[in-house]
């Protein structure tokens, strides 16, 4: 597995009543099997039994793709994850998440049955085509950055997505119930007053250049804003 790098490709083909009998009972598999019916023509689902570890990139393709990782997501690299147009797509990875930076964007879904974490930042862009990630235990990373569009959920092994299961700042819409924003991405007048120049564009957040940063361990904040941020949120 070590060279390939596009994830829905991994794995082997499965039917959607082979997922449905073997993940039997599981709190989300309804979500899962949704993607039979959201696009205009059914896709074949995979199957990677057991952990990926990888130390390079990985990404998906344009969709739309059902995927099931029996096991961990572990990679030192990043990861991207995104479809073509409204093409709802859909992961499922039943262990832990861990990599540096992590990006959803357009018409993918993201769900994680163990912890999430990210050494760097977590981007999320396209909300209002489906995008969205997800973890039913803890999330971690040094950022979320989030359009006024797209929602995050993590709930700590409980029922919903609750705010002491983040264990990051986050940046995004107030719209949503699923998370608590530190920073109002809405609030353009405060950008240049809260990201370090280098992460800005017109004085605008760019999440590109934010993530550039990231990979070299650096976050998007001001430090004295980072400090004060960090210290209401109690992290």
């Amino acid at each position: 597995m070590a060279d390939v790098k596009r994830l829905d490709a991994m794995g082997r083909e499965v039917s959607f009543e082979e997922l449905a009998e073997r993940f039997k009972g599981h709190e989300l598999l309804p979500w899962l099997m949704d993607n039979r019916t959201l696009v205009s023509k059914e896709p074949q689902p995979r199957l990677i039994e057991g952990s990926v570890h990888v130390d390079h990139d990985l990404e998906t393709g344009r969709g739309p793709w059902v995927l099931v990782i029996d096991g961990d997501l572990v990679t030192a690299g990043d990861l991207k994850f995104t479809t073509g147009d409204y093409a709802t797509s859909s992961l499922l990875v039943t262990g832990r998440l861990r990599a540096r930076n992590l990006r959803y964007m357009s018409s993918a879904r993201v769900a994680v049955d163990g912890d999430l974490v990210a050494s760097g930042v977590i981007v999320g862009t396209g909300g209002d085509s489906e995008a969205n990630l997800g973890t039913r235990g803890t999330l971690t990373a040094l950022a979320v950055l989030l359009n006024p569009h797209t929602s995050i959920w993590a709930n700590g092994g409980g029922k919903s997505s609750i705010q002491e299961a983040f264990h990051t700042l986050i940046v995004g819409g107030r719209a949503w119930q699923e998370f608590k924003q530190d920073v109002d991405v809405d609030d353009l007048d405060i950008h240049e007053a809260t990201f370090v120049p280098e992460v800005l564009d017109d004085g605008i957040l760019d999440v590109d250049k934010a993530m550039e940063r990231a990979r070299a361990g650096l976050g998007p904040f001001l430090p004295e804003v980072e400090r004060a941020l960090k210290a209401k949120r109690g992290l």
